[in-house]
């Protein structure tokens, strides 16, 4: 309920200020502008440089310590003992180097259709091939070739036993040693052993031959030259021929 008094109690107007105006605010120029702080840098540890360090080397294995030799004239000090060979095998194969020069040969034939007997050949005379016979040492048959048994490749084959012709192991062989004894005979050598045959056999005449067996009879003969001799035997199974030569070297 509204309190006045007369006609003009209704005619109120109310009351408006006018606005206060305000001056702007004035930003000064001449102060610069703050940037927000930068965070804290870390500080940088320097890398060493390469040439600076020295390059450790990988640890050398442990020396060996070496026991110092004493000191001992050179004209006693031992050397090992030079091999020696037996006087049974000093006739040996051995390599030359000179040109040799042969001074006998003899040959005999035999028949080739004989398989064992010209086994047996073939096998007696590679024994004997190659052989060196020292000057004054003498050569003995069966100690060059040794036991001819059928351990050592031989085989049955005629043989003559008390003239009469039999079956036995190594036949043949005695068609070497003849022929070995005919070259013989011819370079001049001093002739120590030989036997004929208890029958006459064709490959050789009578006193030219050389019976041999094995612990029993033995063809030997001594190198009476001034220089070593070499054996060559060869045995041609076509032909069915045996030769021995004798050579200087």
């Amino acid at each position: 309920m509204l309190s006045g008094c007369g006609t003009n109690a209704f005619n109120y107007e109310p009351q408006i200020a006018p606005p206060v105006r305000t001056a702007p605010r004035e930003i000064p120029r001449d102060v610069p502008a703050q940037r927000p702080p930068e965070p804290p840098r870390r500080a940088a540890t320097p890398r060493p440089n390469p040439q600076d360090v020295p390059a450790q080397r990988s640890p050398e294995p442990p020396r060996r310590t070496v026991t110092p030799r004493p000191n001992i004239p050179s004209r006693m000090r031992s050397r090992p003992p030079a091999a020696t060979v037996p006087a049974a095998q000093s006739t040996q194969k051995t390599q030359t180097t000179t040109q040799p020069r042969e001074i006998a040969k003899h040959e005999t034939e035999f028949n080739a259709k004989d398989k064992n007997r010209t086994t047996n050949i073939a096998r007696a005379a590679e024994t004997i091939n190659g052989h060196i016979v020292q000057p004054g040492e003498t050569f003995s048959y069966n100690e060059t070739v040794g036991p001819t048994n059928e351990k050592r490749g031989y085989k049955k084959g005629t043989i003559l036993i008390k003239g009469k012709k039999a079956e036995g192991v190594g036949g043949g062989v005695c068609q070497v040693s003849t022929t070995l004894c005919g070259a013989a005979t011819d370079a001049g050598m001093d002739i120590i052993e030989r036997h004929d045959h208890s029958k006459p056999v064709g490959y050789a005449e009578e006193g030219e031959e050389a019976a041999t067996s094995y612990g029993g009879i033995d063809f030997k003969f001594k190198n009476d030259k001034s220089s070593p001799v070499q054996i060559n035997a060869s045995v041609d199974k076509n032909k069915g021929t045996i030769s021995v030569t004798l050579s200087e070297v």
